[in-house]
């Protein structure tokens, strides 16, 4: 589907079609019958999560202007990229959605009712998303992150799978556990806030609570068996690896959950950890070529700044230099990501 047509569907459901641009898209659909489907496929997930599903619309013009300021790109071409990128992305923010399942819950021919429809939540790296769950759930999803969750709640638990991070503020139904499945572990809970970390090979699995009470499961054969326990302020770290897991409490949980309300937090973090995060929040890939610098530990908050002027923060705390390489454009037309040299 070209960068236009969705577009014109993203503003069909926002309901800013001019006559001529709905028009257009008539047209396009009765031409083109894959887009046609899904275009269909839309309106069936806007029914379902429509008006429960929330979804914090996106500000097209306040988007483009921020991501200029943020990146700097002034040539036009890129910026004719940066454009295409956004009309993809207001897309996906309008569903909040990338991908569409459908599940038949009966193969019976007297089964009537719609089938149960999933949808796949993510963010790109360099962004993050705030929206609430059918069931009134809060959900913040951080960059580079997926969550995978139905449209309506069935049966006796809310399921949910995580692959990242995600912050959650669960609505209260103890008839209803709230469960969030990771690749090794789940979070059950019945109405609380925490924040959990579970990105793929990273080895560790953090879940960090704010209030409430959450338990932590391990499933084997379909049976699962509570690990842990955890009260406000704890946190557990569970690795994968050898699957033992450690509970402490965090006198300061700001550095685990700040990310959700836009900032970046570090807070006596190595480098290694400081270039995780910059590569994620910025979403540009990160080489450390100093050794010397491990010894080094970071502690800051930033607020919305170019990466340019967090590492120019940085730098001055400590013998860090670093390098910053332009995106360059590919012979797709896409364009690479930049390149942070740390020496």
């Amino acid at each position: 589907m070209e960068d236009t047509t969705q577009l014109l569907i993203a503003r069909y459901f926002a309901g800013s079609l001019t006559p001529p641009e709905e028009q257009e898209l008539k047209n396009h659909l009765a031409s083109n019958p894959a887009d046609r489907k899904t275009f269909d496929d839309y309106c069936l997930l806007w029914e379902e999560s429509d008006p429960k599903f929330a979804v914090k619309l996106i500000d097209v013009e306040e988007a483009l202007a921020k991501t200029k300021r943020r990146l700097h790109f002034r040539k036009t071409s890129l910026f004719r990229f940066v454009q295409q990128a956004a009309a993809v992305f207001i897309l996906a923010g309008l569903f909040s959605t990338t991908y569409i399942y459908y599940y038949n819950s009966s193969k019976s021919p007297v089964h009537s009712e719609l089938p149960a429809v999933m949808q796949e939540i993510s963010t790109i790296f360099g962004t993050r998303s705030k929206f609430q769950l059918s069931d009134g759930t809060l959900v913040c999803l951080n960059s580079g992150s997926k969550l995978l969750v139905p449209v309506k709640f069935k049966g006796n638990t809310r399921n949910v799978e995580l692959i990242g991070e995600a912050y959650f503020e669960v609505s209260t139904n103890p008839e209803k556990p709230f469960i969030v499945k990771t690749s090794d572990m789940n979070v059950k809970v019945l109405g609380t806030a925490f924040n959990l970390q579970a990105f793929p090979n990273s080895g560790v699995i953090t879940t960090t609570l704010v209030h409430g009470k959450v338990i932590l499961e391990k499933e084997t054969n379909g049976l699962s068996q509570q690990i842990a326990e955890l009260n406000p302020s704890h946190q557990a770290i569970y690795k994968t690896e050898t699957r033992n897991v450690s509970v402490s409490k965090e006198e300061d949980l700001d550095k685990f959950i700040a990310w959700k309300d836009g900032k970046l937090v570090f807070y006596n973090d190595p480098i290694e950890d400081v270039a995780g995060k910059l590569g994620k929040w910025y979403n540009v890939n990160v080489k450390i070529v100093n050794n010397h610098l491990k010894s080094y530990r970071f502690t800051a908050t930033f607020s919305d700044e170019p990466i340019e002027q967090v590492l120019n923060l940085l730098s001055k705390s400590s013998p860090m230099k670093y390098k910053i390489t332009k995106a360059i454009r590919l012979s797709d037309n896409s364009y690479s990501m930049r390149e942070i040299i740390i020496n």
